[in-house]
């Protein structure tokens, strides 16, 4: 069983492919490649000490998740396919500004 770092790592690099599939329409087989050979090396690390192996594979996952492919990141695609009700427009938080006021005395 995959320990925490590997894991970690594993979907970052998981979520890396399927961005760059879904951009550029195209498979880049060397992402796999490169999660598979980083996820041995952060395995390795966690034998060493599992911190340490755990917050360089929490900067892998940031960095995966702020790499743009195709003009757009994983976080750009999530929140243009989950946080938007129309494409290419960000929708405004509704607020109460009603707040009632406490009674004078």
């Amino acid at each position: 069983m995959a320990n925490t770092a590997t894991g970690i790592v594993l979907i970052a690099g998981t979520a890396t492919f399927a961005n760059e599939w879904y951009q550029t329409k195209k498979v880049n087989w060397k992402v796999p490649i490169a999660t598979l050979l980083l996820g041995a090396v952060i395995d390795g690390l966690n034998k060493v000490d599992d911190k340490a192996a755990i917050g360089l594979a929490i900067m892998v996952a940031i960095a995966a998740s702020a790499t743009k492919f195709g003009g757009k990141s994983i976080i750009d695609t999530m929140v243009q396919l989950w946080g938007t009700k129309q494409p290419g427009k960000v929708q405004p938080i509704k607020t109460n500004t009603s707040i009632p006021r406490p009674a004078a005395r």
